[in-house]
Order: C-alpha cells, then structure tokens, then sequence
C-alpha cells in the first residue's frame, strides 16, 4: 500500500523500527600491533570491527608515539588488545585517558608469570599465545554475549592453528635441535627456545633491547664467534637497525653465516599462523635442513 506519510511515519505505522533498516553498530575492538589484532580479529570479526593500530613493519614499536586519531580510536574501543610487559605502555597511557566506562583490557603480558627483565615479544611464545586466545574468547563473550557461540566455535579453530604451528615447531625441532645459534636482539628467541636452539649473545642481545650500546666485551665475543665461525646463523631485528648491529650481520655474510631477518610487525596479508610458520620454514632452510 501507499503511505502517505513521512518515512518514519510509515516505518511506525508499518510496526517496524527505525533500528530494522539502519545496521547496528558493531563493538570495536582495538589492537595495539596487528601481531595481536590479526588474532584478535580471527576470534571477533564478524561480529566484532577489529583495527589495529600498528600494522607497518617498518615502525618500531619500542619508538612509536600515538597521536589524536589512536587516542580517538581507544576511547571508542569496547575491547583493547596489547603485548603488555612493557613493549607498548603508550596504549596503557590511551587506555587510562578514556572518559567514562572502563574498557576491557586484554594483554599478553596478564595471561602468564611475566616479571620485569623477561622478555617482552610475546607473540612467539606459543603457551602465550594459546592463553591469549582463550582468555580473549571469554572477554568477547562478555562483552557481546549475544554472539557468544560464535566467538567460542571460532576461538577453537584458531586454537587448532595454533596447534598446527606447534607440530610444525616439534618437527623441526626434530631437525635442527641443538644447534648454536645468535641473534642481535632477542625478538626471536622464545621461538628459538621452541626449536631447540642453542642462543648465545645474550649480553648484546640485552643491551639492544634496552636501547644501549652494547658493552665492548659482548660486542668483541659476537665478533669473534662469527669470526670463528662457531654459530650457525645469525638473527636480527629488520625494525630496528644500529650500526654496531650492520656490522656483525655484515661480517656473518662475510664469513658466509646465514642471517635471519625477523619483525615485530607482522606484514600485512598473512595470518599469525602463516607468519609464524614461514618463519620455523626459513630457519629450517637457513639451517641448511629440509623437512
């Protein structure tokens, strides 16, 4: 029939709602790194809007200062996704601004025995991750019950990609398990730990973290177990770069030792699963192994 009135009018007089045909916004969950964010937004989307504040590889995160549009973004979240243990206070700092309700916050850092000085890049530790996973699943149920089957049916099948990375890593293992190996900063060493690596270095890889020049005496034995070839691949941290790391990688090409670049960003178009694996596959292939 023909309504003679105004839209609205006719919406009322039809017993329908304005609601029914203007799309109900979505909860917005908020992400710090998109190493996160992509997990976050496996678990959420569709029913939750996932951004991610951090998504390229070339910021260093340890550096990066927030402006107006993250603060925005934060203050609108229902849900904020972070590494924690220091790696990211300012969204600790965002979070705190925020007027009004309290958003839920969930870390990487809250879902396990962390303490000062341990190593912040959590997203290579796989216990971490599966924590992380399940304890997000819950927030997002919490926060929008409404589609609380949902969010549990895909929280398992991130978790069983999950566990597709873990045999990869056992498998590996299997292979290159005890064999030397350096980094320059220790973003890869939860993963090295996972495989079965034996991590020296650690002197230089700490004082990089801290954003230090490293001592002479770490930066002499790098030097000299690259020298004498006594490691069998050297990682570096492709985000933040220094000259007294260009000249250890450059001396390892040298001497004809792989090096192994690693990020803390993850590049867009993959998946954290993806990411991670083709990560344990270049070891594998640094490492002079084949699975």
């Amino acid at each position: 029939m023909r309504c003679p009135v105004s839209l609205l009018s006719c919406l009322m007089v039809c017993g329908l709602s304005v609601g029914a045909v203007t799309a109900q916004a979505r909860p917005l969950l908020v992400a710090a790194e998109n190493t996160w964010g992509d997990l976050a937004e496996q678990i959420a989307e569709p029913d939750m809007e996932v951004r991610s504040i951090l998504t390229q590889p070339a910021l260093d995160p340890h550096l990066y200062e927030p402006g107006p549009a993250e603060g925005r973004l934060v203050h609108d979240a229902a849900l904020i996704v972070a590494n924690g243990a220091g790696y990211d206070p300012w969204i600790d700092r965002l979070a705190a601004a925020r007027s009004g309700q309290p958003a839920r916050l969930v870390r990487a850092q809250d879902v396990m025995t962390w303490h000062e000085g341990d190593n912040t890049h959590l997203w290579y530790n796989f216990k971490v991750v599966r924590a992380f996973v399940e304890r997000l699943v819950t927030e997002c149920q919490q926060a929008d019950p409404i589609h609380s089957a949902a969010y549990a049916t895909r929280g398992v099948a991130v978790l069983s990609a999950v566990g597709q990375v873990e045999q990869q890593a056992a498998q590996a293992r299997t292979l290159i398990g005890g064999m030397v190996v350096a980094a320059t900063e220790p973003v890869f060493t939860p993963l090295a730990e996972r495989l079965g690596l034996i991590m020296k270095e650690q002197a230089f890889q700490l004082a990089i973290m801290n954003d230090v020049e490293p001592p002479a005496s770490a930066v002499a034995a790098f030097h000299d177990d690259i020298e004498q070839q006594r490691i069998r691949m050297v990682a570096y941290n492709a985000q933040a770069d220094r000259p007294s790391v260009q000249r250890l990688i450059a001396l390892a090409r040298q001497k004809a030792i792989p090096v192994l670049p690693v990020q803390e960003i993850m590049p867009q178009g993959l998946h954290w699963q993806s990411w991670v694996g083709q990560t344990i596959e270049h070891v594998i292939q640094a490492l002079g192994k084949k699975q």
